[in-house]
């Protein structure tokens, strides 16, 4: 603490009383303040205790102030500062000395508060923000949009038990729907405090109508979900969605429990809504019982994705019922640019400071880093499908470099049956565009891994190749984050196709391996990016299927996977046979693995290439309601009006089907009456049915009686009504990013008449009587 002399002074000594050895010393300032206010002069004492003030300076002063010094007095109270008039101050200078008691100085010291944590970026599905909209409103929704709402997801199987989660009301299970997440690596993370004095609601607490209002108007800034379209478009734009509930890139669980929330307060008894607030922290304090967020620290993300930041503060006595929470933003400089890809503040997420914090960021700018593993044995693998483990994929055991075991029924399908589903369905067939990402350890580079290349051949039914196999010759190209002043450029390299001469043959179709160790130290891979982008709807492709046909299943596919170094030379693990592959080949220190288990050990591939066999199959489903059906008989006119009895009975004649039936998950038939009336499922099956040249089928049949008065009878009976009738057929197909299921919709519209009783007239001998 080096003293400032400005003209003449006087030299005085502040002595700290009951100083130990050992002890921390605070930072002391003296501070003269004229009539105003104004800070006239100012010193710091240095680390002997000794200062000196220009007499002249003390003679124009009004007040002097003892206190702390440096950034403390950005937070120190000012009464644990010792003030004097100037007057009485020049005793203590004619003295030239000044005692301060352990009590005073001990309160001018700072404390070291810290925060620790982690920062990743998370990648979510399009449908997941849709989703979470739906289940947002559905506390509040009419009872005509709920039944909707209800029916889409239980019909159309877009989100209940038959497809993602076994309860569409259950917010809980989709916000924790599995997500995969990947560290960010580069950046800063700037902390948030602020002190909330939260009082506890009461029954008549005035505060509650308040809050309603804040409720609505979180779920008005929420997109409405069309109704079940008929027929059904694309689903919604995801965009409005997901900007409803992330707050830049922080996801805001307050918005995603705003319409239970406003539902409660409005269904509750009035002497358990206080209960329900109180047992809420984010209910419990609103941002009106807090101060303002003040900024108090910032720190780099590390090379780990984890972050701890210390800082020193001034300790303060908060009053009974007042707590201190902080908050986290994470910016990336990226470029010219500046963008936050987590605003915890934005999003409302405060957290203690004792908590290990997990901030994830959904932001779509992110750069999250690749953590390739370090130095240790050199192997390569199929390790993803898109967002799919590749264990899920039914793939059997190699029998040499470019065949498989037979694969019975099922090979090569995605979530094979006998182990985990795919949304809900096993056995599902592949389809668009296969994103594969390969792990190839660091290791490889010290063997001579140079380059991969990827070829796709025809399987017969006992897993062999059949015919010339075709390459993978899309362009590729990946994105590494360099480290650069202030932040990180995104830089695209290519990595291919590209071409070598073997000393045998050339070799073409070769693509760069993305090591971590050809970087340098101040640049990384981006996270979640892949080394295939295989379309396997390539019209330009023989593996895209064009001959297909109805009844008959598509063609399984090998992929096999080849590794060469820089000359073009195939390496194939020690001791492993020939390839027989064309071009020169020769022996490396590694070994190719295929997972069957999504953690823990792989199995040993023993041969010279790794090859997955997979089982595409592009072609849609068909839906098509073909007649309607009173008491079995058929009528395919456009205008139909049904009259019967109570007893008679309404169904349809349709066509459900997938081309081979163990890719259609399912197909619905269902009806609903008038505009908001009941609705009822007829059939919920997973047959094909009406396969062309086939007559198409008869669903099961419901009676006028049930149709009209489900789900309770009304007084009177009711007698006629409109109707429409649905069929949606759904496809298995995945392409491992996206486990939604592919639709056909089709619909009819009718109406019942249930005819009147009429009373026979009275017989002759009755009329005689």
């Amino acid at each position: 603490m080096a003293s400032e002399r400005k003209g003449s002074g006087r030299n005085t000594k502040l002595v700290l009383r009951g100083l130990k050895e050992g002890d921390e010393c605070p930072e002391i300032e003296v501070t003269l303040f004229d009539r105003e206010g104004n800070v006239t002069e100012a010193v710091t004492v240095a680390s002997d205790g000794s200062f000196n003030l220009p007499v002249s300076a003390v003679e124009k002063a009004h007040r002097v102030r003892i206190g702390p010094g440096g950034e403390a007095t950005k937070e120190a109270p000012s009464t644990v500062y010792l003030s004097y008039r100037a007057a009485d101050f020049n005793s203590v200078l004619d003295a030239g000395i000044l005692n301060i008691g352990r009590r005073v100085w001990q309160e001018w010291l700072f404390f070291y508060r810290c925060v620790s944590g982690t920062v990743s970026r998370c990648r979510r599905s399009p449908w997941w923000y849709t989703e979470l909209a739906r289940a947002t409103m559905r506390p509040v929704l009419t009872p005509r949009r709920a039944l909707f709402q209800v029916r889409e997801s239980l019909a159309t199987g877009r989100f209940a038990s038959a497809a993602r989660i076994p309860d569409a009301f259950n917010l809980d299970q989709l916000i924790a729907w599995p997500v995969r997440c990947t560290p960010i690596c580069l950046g800063t993370v700037e902390v948030y405090k602020r002190i909330c004095c939260c009082k506890p609601w009461v029954f008549t607490d005035n505060r509650f109508e308040r809050l309603k209002r804040e409720l609505e108007a979180i779920l008005n800034g929420i997109p409405e979900i069309p109704d079940f379209p008929d027929p059904p478009g694309p689903d919604p734009d995801p965009a409005p969605y997901r900007a409803a509930f992330l707050r830049d890139g922080a996801l805001d669980e307050h918005a995603l429990r705003a319409g239970e929330d406003l539902q409660a307060l409005r269904s509750l008894p009035s002497e358990r809504i206080a209960e329900y607030v109180n047992a809420r922290p984010y209910l419990l304090c609103r941002h009106y019982d807090c101060s303002d967020p003040v900024k108090v620290a910032e720190g780099m993300i590390g090379p780990d994705g984890r972050f701890n930041i210390c800082w020193s503060e001034y300790p303060k006595i908060l009053r009974a019922g007042c707590h201190v929470e902080y908050a986290y933003k994470v910016k990336q400089q990226i470029g010219p640019f500046t963008v936050t890809i987590y605003n915890g503040l934005a999003a409302g997420h405060w957290h203690d400071s004792d908590d290990e914090v997990a901030l994830k960021s959904y932001h779509p700018w992110a750069i999250a880093c690749r953590d390739n593993g370090g130095q240790g044995d050199a192997f390569v693998y199929l390790d993803e499908i898109g967002d799919t483990d590749s264990s899920l994929l039914g793939t059997p055991d190699q029998t040499n470099a470019v065949s498989v075991a037979n694969p019975g029924l099922n090979g090569g399908v995605a979530f094979p049956s006998g182990g985990p589903a795919g949304n809900g369905s096993h056995d599902r067939n592949w389809g668009g565009t296969l994103k594969l990402a390969m792990m190839f350890s660091e290791s490889m580079r010290n063997v001579g891994a140079k380059y991969y290349r990827v070829s796709v051949t025809e399987a017969d039914n006992s897993g062999n190749p059949v015919g010339t196999p075709e390459y993978v010759t899309k362009g590729l190209s990946w994105k590494k984050a360099v480290a650069v002043p202030g932040g990180v450029d995104v830089v695209p390299v290519s990595l291919g196709p590209t071409s070598t001469t073997a000393p045998d043959e050339p070799q073409d179709n070769l693509y760069e391996i993305p090591f971590d160790g050809d970087l340098g130290s101040n640049a990384d891979w981006e996270a979640d990016q892949y080394h295939v982008e295989l379309n396997t709807a390539d019209a330009l492709k023989l593996w895209s299927d064009p001959g297909a046909i109805e009844g008959l299943p598509a063609k399984r596919h090998l992929v096999t996977i080849e590794v060469f170094n820089a000359a073009g030379q195939r390496l194939r693990p020690n001791g492993t046979p020939p390839s027989g592959l064309p071009g020169a080949e020769i022996e490396a220190a590694f070994t190719y693995r295929r997972k069957f288990q999504e953690t823990g050990p792989t199995n040993m591939v023993p041969f010279g290439a790794l090859t997955h066999l997979f089982w595409w199959d592009n072609r849609d489903v068909a839906a098509s309601i073909e007649d309607l059906r009173m008491d079995g008989l058929a009528s395919d006119e456009q205008c139909q009006f049904l009259n019967g009895t109570s007893t008679s009975t309404f169904g349809i004649g349709y066509r459900a089907y997938h081309p081979w039936e163990l890719f259609q998950k399912n197909h619905v038939i269902s009806w609903k009456r008038g505009l908001s009336g009941g609705s009822d499922t007829l059939l919920n099956s997973t047959t094909n049915v009406g396969v062309p040249p086939g007559p198409e089928g008869a669903s099961p049949t419901h009676t006028f009686g049930h149709m009209l008065d489900h789900p309770a009878a009304t007084t009177p009976p009711r007698t006629k009504c409109a109707f429409t009738v649905f069929l949606t057929t759904y496809n298995k197909r995945t392409d491992g990013d996206d486990l939604d299921f592919g639709r056909r919709h089709d619909s009819a519209a009718f109406a019942l008449d249930i005819a009147p009783e009429v009373c026979l007239p009275c017989s002759s001998e009755e009329d005689d009587d």
